[in-house]
This record gives C-alpha cells, structure tokens and sequence, in this order.
C-alpha cells in the first residue's frame, strides 16, 4: 500500500529530526528541519540560530553527524546544510527552546515574567498573533496550564492546521516535566477576511495621467487668445463755478422796475 510508505518515509524524517536535536542539545536552538529527496542523495537543511555549533570546528561536527545518519538511518550519501535564523523571534521552536532552557536555569518560579518578556519580544518582531501555554507543575507541585496571548490568532480552520508557526518542547524540572508550546500567526499568512481598501481619489488621477499621456501633439488645439478693446478714456468732468452768495442790497438794485415808472416815462416821452 502506498499510504503505508508514506506512513514509514516519515516516521523516519521525524526520528532524524529528534535524533539531529538530541546531538545538538538545546544550545544550538533549531528552528526547522527539512528534508528533500535528489539524485545524489538526501538533502537535510537545518535552519538554526548558531550554525557553528551544528558545524563545529574544522567541520567536525556536521561530519560526525553525518557518519550517525548513515549508520542509524541506512542513508545513501546524506548533505547536511545550515541555515542560520537572523530573527529568532520568528521562529516557533526557537522561542520554546529558549523558554525551557530558561524555566531549567532559573526554575518555576520567575515562569510569568519568563513568557510576558517572550510575548512582547515576539510581537515587535512584526507578528500578527502569538500563544504561548505553559502545562505542567508550575508554581506549586499542582498541575496547572498558564496561557499567554497576543494580537489575532485563528484557531481553526485550514489557516490553523496547516499555515501557523507551531512548536513544543519539554522543561525537566525537580517537581516533574513541563510542556510549553508555542504558536506564532506571521504577518505573511494570507487571510481570506483581509480587505484593501483603495481610495477612488488616486484611481482618477492615475486616469487622467493616462490620457495627457495618450494625446497627440498636433491634435491638441492652441488656445484661443481674446483681444481685448482698448478702455475708452473718461471724459474729465468740468468743474462747475459754485454761486457766491450776493448782499441783499445790490439783489434789489438789480431788480426790474415796476410798471408804473415804466408808463410815466413813455408819457414824459410822447410830450417831448
């Protein structure tokens, strides 16, 4: 049956993995290991936070982990390469090494401060979401889970099982052995509920661009220039005398005579 191959090629890539991270230990903090299949052999990339460990000194070490592989697994001619992790707030595994190493090294009792630092470090890496559950007999000899989160997380769906970041690690402590698990929602991972918004203003001016761009040189009319008449000058207005007020007695000599001394002089005249 083909399912049951399936079911052996990787039951085999999980037992070289647990095998790669039981010879490095948790100093070296793996991230991913992959595997891929080609004509000269197996391909094993470890993507890790200090390669020279995994490398040692003069090859060494990738050379001794390479004789183990062959011997162990019965692999052909097996090429292990590293990859070395800039971030390793990035990586899920790496954040739950760290997290054991440190509840092994300073106990359970700083375990709060331990995974709100680890949160916070996580989130400003540039993640959308992040849970960190600590299980297991912390603070007292009581098993309890503590869980820590952050920003938007889905859990469930097909974002869930098979486009999240998830890890695990154990932490051996005196009471007993802690799991802590680790998801981290990158800021990468498509979403089907994620809408962009594109403001109309910008549309219309790339529209117009377009069509100044289109526009022949000849076609494009020259614009009209109006003459406009020259202003008729104003006619300067001519400066009236004002009338001086006269004295009432010259007003009564200038005045006409009455009828009367009219007729006694046409008589005066007639006799003569």
């Amino acid at each position: 049956m083909k399912e049951r191959d399936f079911i052996k090629q990787n039951m085999i890539q999980l037992n070289i993995k647990e095998s790669i991270e039981r010879n490095s230990g948790k100093a070296a903090e793996i991230g991913q290991i992959t595997m891929e299949k080609t004509p000269l052999g197996e391909k094993i990339i470890i993507s890790t936070t200090r390669p020279g460990m995994i490398i040692g000194r003069g090859g060494s070490a990738i050379k001794e982990l390479t004789r183990n592989l062959k011997s162990r697994f019965r692999l052909e001619n097996p090429q292990i390469e590293t990859a070395e992790i800039t971030n390793p707030y990035t990586s899920a595994q790496v954040v739950a090494t760290r997290i054991a190493k440190e509840l092994e090294r300073f106990g359970p009792s700083r375990f709060k401060g331990i995974g709100y630092r680890e949160l916070n470090r996580i989130m400003e890496a540039g993640s959308l979401g992040v849970e960190i559950v600590i299980d297991g007999p912390i603070p007292g000899a009581r098993s309890r889970k503590w869980r820590f989160h952050d920003g938007y997380m889905k859990k469930c769906g097909f974002i869930s099982d098979n486009l999240l970041d998830k890890a695990q690690a154990d932490a051996v402590l005196k009471k007993g052995t802690v799991g802590i698990s680790v998801t981290i929602m990158h800021a990468h991972t498509p979403l089907p509920d994620k809408i962009d918004i594109i403001s109309p203003e910008v549309e219309e001016v790339e529209e117009v661009e377009e069509k100044s761009e289109t526009k022949d040189p000849e076609k494009e009319e020259k614009p009209k220039t109006i003459k406009k008449a020259p202003a008729k000058k104003k006619a300067a207005l001519k400066k009236v005398p004002s009338k001086k007020k006269e004295d009432p007695k010259k007003e009564a000599k200038s005045k006409p005579k009455s009828k009367s001394t009219t007729k006694k002089t046409v008589k005066k005249e007639a006799k003569k």
